[in-house]
């Protein structure tokens, strides 16, 4: 049940890479968000860092690890074993990402997919455990072995890639909101902060544009 709120709904840009386990960490909380604020969340699932020449040194990929999994045990997420997706485990994820998100099971599909790499170890280049995945996220497993052959959906994630560069950015998970960027599951927050200064909280006397009856 959708309903149109004024003229334009705002529209929020969530960039995610399944590599980054900060995306993971924010994945359920961004996917929550039109569920609390008259927004559309645009899905941009992007290459990991290291698929576009820039690896991360050592001591701060562990630092990450260190950090990702203090951050997950406040959050009560899984964190590990984990499996590094990089290559064609990423590039499976991404373009099921954009199949699910024409099916209404993006959200479904990131966080099944995120969880499983962070906080489960789950080789997802493996059919058998890729499979698996697609049909908890409520896929038809046979379609999502298709999508990961589909050159458009490779193309929109270089698309989505581009973008983030083109805003001036590249790390992940970063939302655009208003011609600002927030970068980091902890900057969620920040961009609540904004979305309820822009009145779109819903139902807040703020907007009185969002009266709607059922």
């Amino acid at each position: 049940m959708s309903h149109h709120h004024g003229p334009a709904s705002a529209t929020v840009e969530f960039f995610f890479s399944f590599r980054s386990p900060y995306s993971y960490l924010a994945a359920a909380r961004a996917f929550a968000l039109p569920q609390q604020y008259d927004i559309e969340l645009v899905w941009r699932g992007v290459r990991p860092m290291a698929m576009r020449g820039q690896p991360l040194p050592l001591a701060k990929q562990l630092y990450i690890l260190r950090d990702a999994a203090r951050e997950a045990d406040a959050l009560d997420l899984p964190f590990g074993p984990m499996y590094d997706p990089i290559g064609e485990g990423v590039w499976r994820c991404l373009c099921v990402a954009e199949y699910a998100a024409e099916h209404d099971r993006l959200a479904a599909w990131v966080i099944t997919a995120a969880t499983a790499i962070w906080g489960r170890g789950v080789d997802v280049r493996r059919d058998d455990a890729f499979v698996e995945l697609c049909r908890t996220a409520g896929l038809d497993s046979a379609a999502c072995l298709m999508a990961i052959e589909r050159s458009d959906y490779r193309e929109r994630v270089e698309c989505n890639t581009a973008r983030l560069a083109e805003l001036g950015h590249w790390g992940v998970p970063t939302f655009a909101f208003d011609g600002e960027l927030y970068w980091g599951q902890d900057r969620i927050v920040d961009l609540e902060h904004a979305l309820r200064e822009a009145g779109l909280l819903q139902g807040a006397s703020a907007s009185p544009r969002r009266r709607v009856s059922a």
